[in-house]
């Protein structure tokens, strides 16, 4: 559980567009390019959009990535693909280690 008010406990649960801004602070026009590059999985419509609260932790790292590097929107997704991609690597790698003999 966290202690973080803007992100609930549940990744499960739902946030809908204002919470999420609120909580990642990107602006509505970064998550919506978001969206259209498919780094964050919405349901539903624009005006109606939900997230996973899952989805919120995505948005605050690409809010990093814009504060810390200067990226822009293109570059915030690009980033963020790549940063998933080496972390599933990463834990396959440490899967198969603890398969190999000590």
């Amino acid at each position: 559980m966290t202690d973080d008010v803007l992100i609930p406990a549940d990744a499960e649960s739902r946030v809908d567009l204002a919470e999420l801004l609120t909580a990642s602070g990107l602006a509505e026009a970064e998550v919506l390019e978001l969206v259209e590059f498919g780094v964050l999985e919405s349901h539903g419509s624009v005006s109606g959009w939900s997230f996973q609260a899952r989805v919120v932790h995505q948005a605050r790292r690409a809010a990093t990535l814009r504060d810390t590097f200067g990226l822009n929107t293109p570059g915030m997704a690009l980033a963020l693909t790549y940063l998933e991609r080496i972390e599933a690597l990463e834990q396959r790698l440490r899967e198969l280690q603890c398969l190999l003999p000590r």
